[in-house]
């Protein structure tokens, strides 16, 4: 053992090896970026531009030359940096705003992180009036790790290129990523299609920063301004409601603040946001719409899980186990906005990490979260499926789904056993189940047009000898069926598992462009409708079915377990 005085100096990194190996550090292209118009948005800029700089090679795999990004560039108009704050811009922990708690850095390492995980080169150019130089220093990972670059090299004047000197405001700072290696290749070794890049990362911004861009404040992608992508959609300054035929916006449900204590101060507390949303009616019109052209466009397939914002910036998007429901199987979710709103003082109750990409509250906050959310989500599925019944309703009345079987049944009818089913039944009782049956058809008939309609309704109900009425009610029953003599009313629960699992979805298939996907579905529908005729037709073969209400029961109540079991496991 030694005893001698340690003369040797020991860094307390090896700053190369450290530095490539924080190149995996959680973030991806999208939040990189994001990390870099954080820095903007917290220096007053009210102008952000990225442009995409693209060049053609062989990446990889690739046989052929992919258009990649070569450099990326991001300028801003806010206040610019002095040249002690601009010299250690670079330097992973630095922060001006170190374990802030009032905006969106508080890490020091965001932007840095962000730059070196998608490229080796990093050029940073700043000033903070008209009249001053523009200034500049850089970190090269290739020279660091060469033993070429050990320190961060004191800021230089320059000019700025001038590819880049339109992204800027008279003041203001300029990040150039270049030997942008991570932006290149995709995660299969191939090449990254710049296009692709561009793509995601308009989405990413729309998103993330939303809140700004509903401010004011201007974020541009190669020159276009990006729009706001608003989940809850509240917002007015999306694309979709830009002109004359702009998109309706949703309805709140629940706006509910309330306060919890700061970790770090617990005599003190800070305000969590929660906001539920129901879509516009339009947008879900249908069981099928969050999935058509017109959904994707919206982005609304995204929307199932629950958006989280810190500082009015968001950092997650996804399912929150333990505060909002199981969405298995329940695409329905989507037309549901869920967002939660908090400011970093409590940023140990979301466990935010320095990527500032996801959160995660804290077991006592998660209770006081899902009591917010998790039945009101329970209910608004509700009033959702509710939604598609009536306009389900109203369309296959209006199509005439059921018309095939009851025509089939119609003709078949004077070859067929004659029922026995219904013929003692009074005339007032059989007045007041076609009244009935009628009324639902014409429920949503303009009301200058229900009666007129209601009296062809019925006479139709009356003199046709099989009839299917769309309903919904909240018994266990798939079907209740009225046998009126001359004519049968079969009313279909479009309430039940079996309509809303099964029948439903073959209708939405009927509408697909495949002619044998269209084909199949609509036989397999009339299949089940001729299924359920035959065995309306097996009962009418008996003077009393009072014993088949409770069949009937029995039936609906076993095919919703089987149903609700198939829908758990599949």
């Amino acid at each position: 053992m030694s005893t001698g005085t340690v003369t040797t100096t020991v860094p307390l990194i090896a700053a190369d090896k450290a530095l490539l190996s924080l190149r995996s550090s959680g973030h991806d292209y999208c939040s990189a970026i994001g990390e870099v118009i954080d820095n903007s948005l917290q220096a007053n800029a009210n102008t952000v531009q990225i442009k995409v700089f693209t060049t053609k090679k062989k990446i990889g795999k690739n046989k052929r030359a992919t258009e990649v990004v070569d450099r990326l560039a991001i300028g801003d108009d806010g206040e610019g940096m002095d040249e002690p704050v601009l010299h250690n811009a670079l330097k992973l922990g630095f922060s001006t705003r170190y374990n802030d708690r009032t905006g969106m850095g508080r890490f020091g390492v965001g932007a840095k992180l962000g730059g070196i995980s998608q490229a080796k080169h990093i050029d940073l150019y700043s000033r903070q009036a008209a009249t001053d130089p523009w200034l500049h220093t850089y970190i090269d990972l290739d020279d660091i790790e060469e033993k070429k670059m050990e320190v961060i090299p004191p800021p230089q004047q320059t000019e700025l290129p001038k590819d880049c000197a339109s992204l800027v405001g008279e003041c203001g700072t300029l990040v150039l990523w270049s030997k942008a290696d991570r932006l290149e290749e995709n995660e299969s070794g191939g090449g990254r299609r710049s296009d692709t890049v561009r793509t995601d990362l308009v989405r990413y911004v729309a998103r993330t920063f939303r809140k700004f861009l509903d401010k004011g404040i201007t974020i541009q992608f190669d020159g276009a301004p990006v729009c706001s992508h608003d989940p809850l959609y509240l917002m007015t300054s999306t694309r979709f409601h830009q002109g004359e035929n702009a998109d309706p916006t949703a309805e709140i449900k629940i706006s509910e603040p309330f306060e919890f204590p700061i970790p770090s101060n617990p005599s003190k507390s800070s305000i969590v946001h929660v906001t539920l949303t129901l879509l516009p009616h339009n947008f879900r019109r249908d069981r099928g719409a969050g999935g058509n052209d017109f959904a994707k466009e919206r982005r609304i397939p995204e929307n199932e899980g629950v958006s989280i914002l810190r500082a009015d910036r968001e950092i997650f998007n996804g399912y929150l186990p333990g505060v909002q429901p199981s969405t298995d199987g329940k695409p329905i979710d989507r037309f549901i906005g869920k967002e939660i709103r908090f400011e970093p003082e409590l940023d140990e109750c979301f466990h935010v990490r320095n990527v500032k990409k996801g959160a995660e509250p804290i077991e006592g906050l998660r209770d006081k979260l899902r009591e917010t959310i998790f039945k009101s989500i329970i209910t608004l599925r509700k009033e959702v499926s509710v939604y598609f019944n009536e306009v389900e309703k109203e369309t296959l009345r209006e199509q005439g789904v059921h018309e095939e079987a009851e025509r089939i049944v119609g003709e078949t009818q004077r070859s067929s056993r004659k029922p026995k089913a219904g013929k003692d039944v009074s005339p007032e009782v059989r007045e007041q189940k076609l009244d009935e049956a009628a009324e639902s058809i014409v429920k949503d008939t303009p009301e200058e047009m229900r009666p007129k309609k209601k009296t062809q309704v019925k006479q139709k109900l009356s003199t046709q000898p099989y009839n299917v009425v769309p309903m919904t009610w909240p018994g266990q029953e798939m079907l209740a069926i009225d046998h009126l003599g001359p004519s049968t009313i079969v009313r279909l629960n479009m309430q039940h598992p079996f309509y809303t699992d099964v029948y439903a979805k073959l209708l939405a298939a009927e509408k697909q462009d495949d002619p044998d996907a269209r084909d199949l579905a609509r036989t397999t529908r009339l299949g089940i409708d001729l299924l359920i005729a035959g065995y309306v037709r097996a009962e009418a073969q008996f003077e009393d079915t009072s014993a088949f209400d409770a069949l009937r029961t029995n039936w609906g109540l076993e095919l919703r377990n089987l149903l609700q079991h198939w829908a758990k496991n599949k």
